[in-house]
This record gives C-alpha cells, structure tokens and sequence, in this order.
C-alpha cells in the first residue's frame, strides 16, 4: 500500500511520498521499501506525477511509462495541468499502451482466474457449509450461489455507478468478443474436471466482467496517478487525480476523480489531498479519526432507537405508541451529523486551511512530509501491517522555480555517478 499527499496554496504544491510497496503472492505478502512514487513530467517545466495503489498498467511499470512520456514530451510546455493529463491519456493510446493484444489476453486469464477466486472466499464466508463439500459437489452447490451473487452486483454496479468515458457508447458485445476466451479458459481451469458450469452461469459471468470494465470504480488493482502543478497559463496550482485500471483492445478503462481533485484560486487559497492510505491524515485535518467517527454515530443511532423502545414500554396509550414509533431516528441522526461536521468545519478545519494557505515553500513541505511520517508512526506502533513505510521523498513545484527535490532518494549513489548528473538535461528523457 501507500500513503501520497498534495499540499497547495496560491505560490506552491508540495508532494511528499512513503516507499513502500506491497507485492501479494502465492506465499503471502511482501513489502519493499525502496518503490518511486513521485516524478517529474518534464525536466523543464513545473509538472509532476504522483502514483498510488498498483505500480503497473497490466503488467507494465507506470515509472518506464512516465519516463517515456517525458522522453517525447521533450521541452514542449502546455498550457495547464488538464492539458497535461489529457496529453499523457493521448501518449498512451497511441503507443497501444505499451502492450500487443496477446499480453492483454493473457492478463485478463490470470485477472478472471484470481477475480473467481475472490467471489468464492466472499461466498464461504457467508456460505461456509459450502467448504465441507466434495469437489463435485461444492462447485454445483457454489455454482448456484455464485449466480446469485453475480446477478446481485452487476445490478449494483449498475445503479450506483456511471461508465467510463470510453466506454460510454461501446455495447456489451463488443468486450465481450474481445474478453470471451480468456474468461472461457480462466472458468474451465477454476471448476472441477467433472464439472460443467451451465450457459446461465457463463452468461452471467459474461454480463458481470463487462459491467466491471465499463463501469467506473469496481476495481482494487487500479493506479491513482496525480498530476500536480501548473501549465503556461496556470497562475496558481492544480491537482488533478484520475483512476486507471484496464485496457480493452485500443480503450482504457480510467476517470477523473473529481472529488479530490483541487484548483487554487482566489477563493480557494488551499487544500489537502490524501490519497491511498488517508486515515491519519484525515484524522488530523478533521479533528477526529474517521472510523472512530464512524463508531460514535453508530452507537448514537443504537442508542436512540433504544431509548424509543424503552418509552414505549413505560406508555400505555396505543396513540403516544404510535407517534413514538413515527419518529424519523434515521433523519434525526443525519441532521446531527450534519451539526457536528458543521462544527467540525468551523472551529478545527477551516483555521487549519487558512493557516496553510500562508504556508511558505518550505512549510508546505514540511508539512506534507509529517503527515506521510506520522502514517507510517501509525503503522510502527501498533499492531497494523507496516504498509506505509522507508524513506519519505518531498518535493515542492512553483511557477518561478519549477519542480524542486527537497528529499530524494536514489538507488545508487550520486558521488559515484557524476556522470547521471551531468547528462539529465543534455537527454530529454
């Protein structure tokens, strides 16, 4: 896992970055604390890239990816961070995203064979007599739970979800056409020899998968890329996240995450952006942590309908019963809720923005790096997995200077490779 933040006022962004990451196999789990999560977009201008969650587009490093876009990028400069993002979109579509259609095929055998190995530990945990079964038996009696469950949520991905911008006007058939062999393999390997699985059943998976792939969301093994800083015509400094996941022939399953994205304004003089692991950093800018929030809520709404049933009890006239058991507890906890963010606004996050917003250079970065720091202490000392973790890279990106390394860290050491140093501009890429 990881832990990103973007700090911005009206003069600068400052990014800071753990270095950790998790590698998930067959094994157990593993973590590294050496992986680069902040880059450069251009040697020359003021535009960086945060990366978070999957380090790969099917298989293929994002950092070997960045780093080719700055290749050709070269010492163009654009006109905003939109343009940019848009740009970068634009240089992977027409490299075909780095992959043949063959890579995609194979990726997507190992992407529906894990997928089905997922829903089935969901199902046992709720279905656990299903483990006991013999083979035979527990995939026919998996089977029809596994129907259920694919109906249900591709219904609930459906309703709650939009599709991505790409896939938008693409009927199912046509990722299906493109998707149907690797599933048919991935579901011969996944059930039982003896067993086969019903037309309804791969129907429903068919139906399933390409819900998932057009749909925004749905997906763990997505990349959070984070561009930050400013275009020729940028006065003051943006932030804009999107969401990539998958690729389908020549479409990319991505969207903009417009709810943390940030443009610095005017009015707006500030912002904070947690991505990935932002419980402690949302501790910190809220005032209180978000699950033990949760919590308090939780046991606030217990206790009120409680204490109706306890006044009902002691009431013994049918009509007070009646306009006791009328009352809207799910409303009256909504407005209480709404009074204490309303609270929590006022006194804890708005002082702690404006602050920020007079925040020098040098404090952003700071800043930034203590709230990555102070994750990781989380981590350290207690018993959670040390997912946030290694050395802390900072950098700060303003219009007049560009994007500036506060904190760096190499795999090699500089005293040894002048050499590195000396050729960084005279090699666009």
């Amino acid at each position: 896992m990881t832990a990103v933040v973007g700090i911005l006022n009206q003069q600068a962004v400052a990014v800071a970055a753990d270095s950790a990451v998790t590698v998930r196999g067959a094994n157990g789990i593993k973590i590294f604390n050496q992986a680069n999560k902040i880059f450069t977009l251009s040697k020359r201008h003021p535009i960086g890239v945060m990366i978070y969650n999957s380090a790969t587009l099917m298989g293929v490093p994002w950092e070997t990816i960045i780093k080719s876009y700055r290749h050709q990028l070269g010492g163009k400069e654009l006109t905003s961070v939109e343009e940019y993002q848009s740009d970068f979109i634009n240089y992977l579509h027409k490299n075909d995203f780095f992959m043949s259609e063959s890579d995609q095929l194979s990726y997507y055998e190992d992407f529906f064979y894990s997928s089905l190995i997922s829903i089935k530990n969901d199902v046992s945990k709720e279905n656990p007599e299903i483990l006991g079964l013999g083979g035979l038996e527990q995939d026919k009696a998996f089977s029809k739970l596994l129907l259920g469950f694919l109906k249900k949520f591709t219904q609930l991905i459906e309703s709650q979800s939009e599709k991505c911008e790409e896939f938008k006007n693409v009927s199912n058939e046509t990722i299906l056409d493109f998707i149907e062999d690797p599933l048919k393999k991935s579901v011969v390997l996944f059930f039982s020899k003896d067993y086969k699985p019903s037309k309804a059943l791969f129907t429903a998976l068919k139906k399933f998968f390409s819900t998932i792939i057009k749909h925004k969301g749905t997906l763990d093994n997505f990349t959070g890329l984070v561009f930050t800083g400013f275009g020729s015509e940028d006065i003051y400094p943006k932030l804009i996240p999107i969401n990539i996941s998958l690729v389908v022939k020549d479409r990319l399953k991505y969207f903009v995450d417009r709810r943390n994205s940030a443009t610095i304004s005017y009015d707006m003089n500030s912002a904070i952006r947690p991505f990935a692991q932002t419980d402690v950093i949302d501790t910190i800018l809220s005032g209180v942590a978000p699950e033990l929030e949760s919590t308090f809520m939780e046991n606030f709404e217990l206790f009120f309908s409680k204490y109706n049933e306890l006044l009902i009890k002691e009431v013994d006239n049918p009509d007070v019963e009646t306009l006791i058991r009328r009352i809207n507890v799910p409303e009256l906890i909504s407005n209480y809720a709404d009074q204490i963010a309303q609270v929590k606004t006022t006194y804890h996050i708005k002082p702690l923005m404006n602050a920020v917003s007079f925040l020098s250079k040098e404090d952003l970065a700071e800043m930034a790096e203590s709230l990555i720091y102070l994750t990781y202490l989380k981590r350290r000392i207690t018993f959670a997995e040390e997912s946030v973790g290694g050395p802390v890279d900072v950098a700060v990106i303003s219009k007049g200077d560009g994007f500036i390394w506060l904190k760096r860290k190499h795999y090699f050491k500089p005293e040894l490779n002048g050499h590195f140093f000396e050729n960084y501009f005279n090699f666009e890429g």
